[in-house]
């Protein structure tokens, strides 16, 4: 009886973490004002797509996406992903983490612009379900700039993937 109380007890605990992760991610999301460049939009389209350059491992990659973050200015963005294309991997503590050691890393407050295929950013609540051109959308608190090409340059590109879960906690960067 000890042992099946246990269990329960384990299972509520797990279910309940689970939750409270992915509820605890909302106070990452993005509230103020975005200017968002075309170099980012292309950026956040590849994301979308799985398919995207990775700068940490200096070739094009083939990952699920899990999480796109960005700085307000709309310099520095971040790609979360997973190096499977099956639902081995999601969004949670290992999200949170690294969210805040890029934004340690860059000196900007990375917020969270969507997850996995959800535009999350402030009042937005948009699920994309095909290829779209973000700028075509009417986003609120979202400004999309064209900089000068010169201007461009400033933006910085980061991204990591992790490999599923299986029994161990490897990280591939």
């Amino acid at each position: 009886m000890l042992i099946i109380k246990s269990f329960f007890l384990f299972l509520f605990v797990l279910i309940l973490s689970h939750c409270s992760e992915t509820s605890g991610l909302k106070k990452l999301y993005g509230k103020n004002n975005l200017q968002f460049n075309n170099s980012q939009s292309e950026r956040f389209h590849h994301y979308l797509t799985g398919e995207y350059y990775s700068f940490d491992l200096k070739r094009k990659v083939s990952h699920r996406p899990i999480m796109f973050a960005i700085s307000e200015d709309g310099l520095e963005s971040l790609i979360f992903s997973c190096a499977s294309t099956h639902t081995d991997c999601s969004e949670g503590v290992e999200t949170y983490q690294y969210l805040k050691r890029y934004s340690k890393k860059t000196g900007k407050d990375l917020k969270i612009f969507a997850l996995k295929n959800k535009i999350v950013w402030g009042e937005n609540s948009l699920l994309i379900k095909q290829n779209i051109d973000i700028k075509n959308l009417s986003l609120k608190g979202i400004n999309f700039v064209t900089f000068p090409k010169e201007y461009n340059m400033k933006n910085r590109f980061y991204d990591i993937s992790i490999l599923p879960r299986d029994g161990k906690d490897d990280d591939y960067e």
